[in-house]
């Protein structure tokens, strides 16, 4: 299955902003996330579809799956 992954802020550090990743049907967003060679300890914020998300939740053909660090200021 396909899905379009939209990544922000440092998680795009030497990736596009946009990316459409090929899964095997059954994955999770954790799954997508390890594909992706991220640290799901960076990850503030998750939307599927623009529903806000858990690494447990399972991922459809198709979904917009956007992943947000952790905010920071000062």
């Amino acid at each position: 299955m396909e899905i379009m992954v939209e990544l922000f802020g440092q998680l795009r550090k030497g990736r596009n902003k946009t990316i459409t990743l090929q899964l095997q049907s059954a994955f999770t967003v954790r799954d997508a996330v390890i594909q992706l060679g991220l640290d799901p300890d960076e990850i503030g914020m998750i939307v599927v579809n623009g529903i806000q998300s858990e690494f447990t939740d399972s991922l459809q053909p198709g979904c917009r799956l956007a992943l947000f660090p952790y905010l920071s200021g000062g």
